[in-house]
């Protein structure tokens, strides 16, 4: 069913009684006028015709008994008496109808005048009744047609109630709408964006709570990782320190110069070794300089390192200049260049990588291409728990990740970074 045919049929039907109704009393209007004039005509006509008589007088008398007649008057006086004087009133000067036009005419009968005249009076007493009468009906119709036109109205917009419902339903937090089905069209189709949304809206809690997960247990990861590193290579750094302190402590009034420059040697390699552990565990937690204009530095530095680590495979980079971001933009942009290549590297089974990063029209552009055998339909479909966590830290700084099939095969993972706020809207 159709809204727009469902008003138009009922207030059709509503408006067809109505004018039904309407006619019935229009034609029996009619039929009561025409009967009262030709009811009037007789009488006059009858009158005209009554032969002077010696029981003339008593027939006139009869003849002239009230409401006989319309829209004239008929007097019976004596020949002796007067026309019957005229007055005007002032709504005939209204109408642009004088007194001239109502004079009265006399027919002699017998020893009497029979005295004729018009009266306008009594013809604008019908058209005043009749007028109201069709103002009360025309009232009532207007009346009637807006009862009706409210209910179908509220009836046919009636499941208006149950979309708001099932969306306030979606808004607390359910993962149904739990809308009845709708007999008209308009609605069933709301009905099925309504269900649409709140499928994606389930969807999008289901993943949200997939995040949450994983990103809580890559931390733990990251933490156990780190604890165990901080243990396997300080603890033995500083307990090879500490040991070669306690022998010079315990030994320096009697060892000689060669052993004790030999053990300064020793502690100094161990200390350089730990400042250089730490540098390398500081710049995979949050590398040094994206606060001011090193970020260009710091990506070509991420680059160089995973080409050392990975001599096998080709990676190209085109890294030109780029203006200062915030410390957050900038972090968004490290940690999208280090999770493409480490994508790449664990999943692509790439040999050939590029990675492209330049400012265009206030906005800095990162793209990592390979040439390994993944499929962006399939990545967009299930993507991981790395991809959603770079898109949600985007996203915080204005940016976007879009995913595409490279041109040679492979993948295109594009992060766009505002170089001010607003600037990507």
């Amino acid at each position: 069913m159709d809204l727009r045919r469902t008003l138009i049929a009922r207030l059709a039907l509503a408006f067809a009684a109505l004018l039904l109704v309407f006619g019935v009393v229009w034609v029996h209007d009619l039929k009561e006028d025409a009967l009262a004039e030709q009811k009037a005509t007789s009488n006059l006509v009858a009158l005209l015709a009554t032969a002077p008589d010696k029981d003339s007088e008593a027939k006139l008398a009869n003849a002239l008994t009230p409401g006989q007649f319309r829209h004239v008057k008929i007097q019976l006086d004596s020949a002796t008496v007067t026309a019957p004087q005229t007055q005007a009133t002032a709504w005939l000067s209204w109408l642009g109808l004088s007194a001239e036009g109502a004079k009265a005419q006399r027919i002699r009968v017998g020893d009497q005048m029979l005295w004729i005249r018009p009266d306008p009076e009594s013809e604008f007493r019908e058209k005043w009744s009749t007028s109201v009468q069709v103002l009360a009906m025309l009232s009532l119709f207007c009346a009637v047609c807006l009862t009706l036109t409210w209910y179908a109205v509220d009836h046919a917009l009636s499941p208006v109630k149950e979309l708001n419902a099932g969306l306030v339903r979606l808004a607390g937090g359910e993962d149904d709408a739990r809308l009845p089905p709708f007999a008209l069209r308009e609605f069933a189709t709301m009905a099925g964006v309504v269900d649409q949304l709140a499928q994606s809206l389930a969807q999008g809690r289901e993943r949200q709570r997939r995040l949450t997960q994983q990103l809580m247990e890559v931390q733990d990861k990251e933490r156990r990782e780190l604890a165990a590193e901080l243990h396997d290579e300080f603890g033995q750094s500083l307990t090879a320190i500490t040991a070669t302190a306690a022998y010079i402590e315990h030994h320096a009034p009697h060892a000689s110069a060669e052993t004790l420059t030999e053990c300064a040697r020793e502690i100094g390699s161990e200390s350089r070794r730990i400042a250089g552990h730490v540098r390398q565990m500081l710049t995979s937690l949050r590398p040094y300089g994206l606060e001011d204009s090193g970020m260009r530095e710091a990506l070509q530095e991420l680059v160089s390192g995973w080409q050392a680590r990975l001599p096998d495979r080709r990676i190209v980079s085109h890294i030109g200049p780029l203006p200062p971001v915030s410390a957050d933009a900038a972090l968004a942009l490290y940690r999208c260049l280090q999770e493409g290549l480490t994508n790449v590297v664990r999943h692509s089974g790439a040999d050939q990588m590029e990675v492209r990063c330049e400012c265009l029209d206030e906005r800095i552009e990162l793209t990592v291409i390979d040439n390994g055998h993944g499929q962006a339909q399939a990545l967009l479909a299930q993507p991981g728990s790395g991809l959603l966590g770079l898109k949600a830290r985007l996203a915080m700084v204005g940016g976007a990740l879009n995913i595409a099939d490279a041109p040679a095969g492979g993948i295109a993972l594009t992060a766009v970074l505002p170089t001010r706020v607003g600037a990507l809207a």
